[in-house]
């Protein structure tokens, strides 16, 4: 780790290269995800993949040079890196690309674009992203023929924006931090058939035990767990996981 270590590197931005050439550091899984449906063909990630929380990773020493040859660095603002990033180390400015990452599509087109424009990708980003709305809007369609989008259900904070896109509304959304008593009673009277939870912070075990009858799912948000490395294998997992509960 590089906690308190005074890291004097200058990284220079790269020189122009061919489209979707040069590696792309990406702070997590995540990231790299938006990063390949940008088009990039080399995606080098720091978080490695089997990590549950990826964001809490700290740089390392092996990182840097990993820093100092990107042609990118795709971050998303809540890694706790991020601070090494910009004070321990002296990044440019142009090889930082800050996104948002959430699994609204509109956000997703956005955030893919961004880094398509720097990389000079776009023909090939607008390819995958058509691939990612097909599968959101077919998840959709699932989620009416099941009737889902008709049940009450309760949904963790982080999984809000994949919920809505997949056409259920949630009753309430809970988290990021446990529940309290009150709001656990709360949710109970509901009762709710469905409670969507997040898999990378999970808080709605108590909710699974006050409500019997509702389905209890653990959906993703950074790729890697069950072999999702993409934003469409984590869609397909997340939808198929809302659907069949497998």
């Amino acid at each position: 780790m590089l906690s308190g270590l005074a890291i004097c590197f200058f990284l220079s931005p790269g020189q122009s290269q061919p489209p979707g050439t040069g590696t792309v550091v990406a702070t997590t899984s995540w990231t790299a995800a938006y990063a390949k449906a940008a088009g990039a063909t080399d995606v080098a990630v720091l978080a490695p993949y089997e990590m549950v929380h990826p964001s809490e990773y700290e740089l390392r020493p092996g990182d840097i040079v990993r820093l100092i040859k990107a042609r990118l660095i795709v971050y998303a603002g809540y890694e706790v890196i991020v601070k090494q990033l910009n004070t321990g180390l002296n990044i440019s400015a142009d090889k930082m690309v800050k996104i948002t990452t959430s699994y609204n599509y509109s956000e997703i087109e956005k955030s893919v674009m961004q880094i398509a424009v720097q990389l000079g990708t776009e023909k090939i980003a607008v390819e995958n992203l058509k691939e990612i709305k097909d599968l959101l809007l077919k998840g959709r369609v699932e989620v009416q023929k099941a009737g889902i989008d008709k049940q009450i259900v309760l949904v963790h904070f982080f999984q809000e924006s994949f919920a809505r896109e997949l056409g259920i509304t949630p009753a309430i959304v809970f988290g990021p931090a446990p529940p309290e008593p009150k709001q656990i009673m709360e949710m109970a009277r509901t009762k709710a058939g469905l409670i969507l939870d997040n898999a990378h912070s999970p808080v709605g075990e108590p909710m699974k035990e006050v409500i019997k009858n509702g389905k209890y799912q653990l959906l993703l948000n950074f790729p890697g767990l069950f072999n999702t490395r993409t934003l469409s294998d984590v869609i397909i997992y997340n939808t198929d996981k809302i659907i069949k509960g497998n």
